[in-house]
């Protein structure tokens, strides 16, 4: 693998466009969450102005930043077990506080349907608790599982030094998984064909293909097919989003890796980038409770929905900055004196 000093961020600097990106997905699930969702769980108090349905699919948009930022921070380490170490830093410790403070909001004021056992939250700090058939604290905890299966597929093709024909392996992945699950559907098997489509290589495609592009790394014919091999996918197979999602993400994707984002640049949205991750782990349930709350106490659907907003960014902000920012601090600290470390010891001995 590349080293360091050949990837360093000063060679490439951070795509502001990410952070826009991530903050337009948060929002349009948490208005997704909070309003059409929330309607067909526990039914708002008087009819909305509006619900936004389609706010639900901004996790393929996720997916596909993920994709992007995933194989970009493979390429700055040295190292594979440094990409494990670095993401265990930037997910557990918010998701640890998430869990905490969802299962204790929960337990303290009620949510039917989703109240669960200390046992349960204790099982949900593994993040693997999907695995093991353990139901998740909050539901928003679903993406998860995917993204630990897509990091531990990027792991073991950077282990591998697989990394520079990452693009037809994608190609072949992605092709085998909509063989894998044409074949269950035509054998009546639809709950492994489900299965099968759970990992949504489709949109993890997506985003490496757009790294790669914006490095002048793929050649046309390249990114045409694994572009086809996903349409085909989505055309002849489909997934939880409709086939017009996959065309949206496609171009956001195919826009970031030509630059044409930048105009990306307003503060608040790029903030909401920022806290996207601590904000999408604690909106939901807790968000949710707030909403049943006031809306019982006689407010519009719509001035509670803004004070669970309200309430999710400063949580999310809060956990962003004293408890994200400071792990991801701690461990490039440990790791610097580490490298130190290591470089001494040969010369010492």
């Amino acid at each position: 693998m590349r080293s360091i000093a050949a990837a360093s961020d000063a060679n490439h600097p951070r795509l502001v466009e990410l952070d826009a990106l991530r903050g337009l997905a948060a929002l349009a699930v948490a208005l997704y969450h909070f309003t059409a969702e929330y309607s067909d769980l526990y039914g708002h108090s008087v009819p909305l102005w509006g619900e936004v349905r389609f706010g639900k699919f901004g996790v393929q948009l996720f997916f596909a930043i993920s994709g992007f930022v995933i194989l970009m921070s493979l390429e700055r380490i040295e190292r594979a077990r440094e990409f494990v170490l670095s993401r265990a830093a930037r997910l557990y410790p918010a998701y640890w506080t998430a869990v905490v403070l969802t299962f204790m909001v929960v337990s303290l004021f009620g949510l039917p349907d989703r109240e669960f056992s200390l046992q349960t939250a204790l099982v949900n700090l593994t993040m693997f608790h999907e695995l093991l058939r353990v139901p998740h604290v909050d539901t928003v905890y679903w993406t998860l599982t995917i993204e630990l299966s897509f990091y531990l597929l990027m792991f073991m093709l950077a282990y591998a030094r697989a990394l520079p024909r990452i693009i037809p392996i994608f190609i072949v992945l992605v092709a085998l998984q909509t063989l894998a699950e044409l074949a269950f559907q035509a054998k009546g098997m639809p709950f492994v064909a489900r299965l099968a489509s759970r990992p949504h290589l489709q949109f993890f495609a997506l985003g490496v293909l757009a790294f790669k592009q914006s490095r002048g790394q793929v050649s046309v014919p390249s990114a045409l097919a694994l572009v086809g091999v996903c349409f085909a996918h989505e055309a002849l197979v489909g997934s939880i989003a409709p086939l017009p999602v996959f065309g949206v993400v496609l171009v956001l994707t195919y826009a970031l890796s030509h630059g044409a984002l930048r105009w990306l640049t307003w503060r608040p949205l790029l903030f909401m980038g920022f806290i996207s991750y601590s904000f999408y782990l604690v909106h939901q349930n807790i968000g949710y409770v707030i909403i049943r709350r006031l809306e019982a106490a006689g407010w519009r659907p719509e001035a509670a929905i803004a004070v669970a907003f309200a309430v999710g960014f400063l949580l999310a902000t809060l956990i962003t900055y004293r408890v994200e920012q400071p792990a991801l601090r701690g461990y490039r600290q440990w790791r610097r004196k580490a490298q130190a470390r290591a470089a001494v010891s040969p010369h010492v001995a």
